[in-house]
């Protein structure tokens, strides 16, 4: 395994963590003459996780002190170690001309602005071949149901269910779709399509559904449960 070097402007990135990074890694958190090192790094209990990590309190005040001695590192690690890879963990784009010149000198090294970019990518899973994936949630958790495929991570249907095969068309749930159509209900139908309400999957009504429940795919309103409990 190759060695890499991580050196952090500690006076520019305050918040580091470094658990991601894989074994190769050696990091110096350079410290600012005014700041102090993570207290978890000082803690007998949290301190393992720094066992790779040397802390470098700079001794002086000053515009560039700690960036001069980031400098000094780079170059004492050219020296002694020119196989390895160096990155600068910094939002100063002061570091870049450096950088550039010592990258011509025959080193590796480049400068980051988070230890995302030095994290290994995350593996992702495969789905399974033929697996549908959810057009709602891009997610591959779907599951044959009622003639569709259901999305167990959204909780909606990837593809369409069978209409035969939902619970409100079972024969001891049915009711009949004919309503007596006097100018109230008319009225009511109207504002219930202006609202874009849901229709109920028992008796076929568009309605509020405060009280109701989704289940299987479809809605059952307060008055097809109250009617059903009995």
């Amino acid at each position: 395994m190759s060695k890499k070097l991580l050196l952090v402007d500690f006076e520019n990135k305050q918040k580091v963590d470094l658990s991601r990074l894989d074994e190769g890694f050696r990091a110096i958190i350079f410290v600012g003459a005014s700041q102090n090192p993570p207290k978890a790094s000082r803690k007998q209990a949290t301190a393992h996780r720094f066992s790779r990590v040397d802390f470098l309190k700079i001794s002086g005040a000053g515009k560039n002190a700690l960036d001069f001695h980031i400098a000094f590192e780079l170059g004492r690690t050219f020296e002694t170690a020119p196989d390895t890879q160096c990155f600068v963990l910094s939002g100063d784009k002061g570091f870049d001309p450096l950088l550039k010149h010592l990258n011509g000198s025959g080193m590796q090294c480049r400068r980051v602005e988070s230890v995302d970019e030095l994290a290994p990518a995350p593996v992702v899973a495969t789905g399974v071949v033929g697996q549908i994936v959810c057009p709602h949630c891009r997610k591959a958790s779907t599951i044959p149901h009622h003639g569709g495929h259901w999305c167990s991570n959204c909780g909606r249907f990837a593809s369409p269910p069978d209409p035969s095969l939902l619970p409100s068309n079972r024969p001891e749930f049915r009711q009949s779709e004919q309503r007596h159509r006097n100018p109230f209900t008319r009225f009511m139908d109207a504002e219930r399509a202006r609202l874009n309400l849901p229709v109920c999957g028992w008796c076929h009504q568009q309605t509020d559904m405060t009280g109701g429940i989704y289940d299987d795919g479809e809605w059952m309103c307060g008055w097809c449960i109250s009617a059903h409990a009995r």
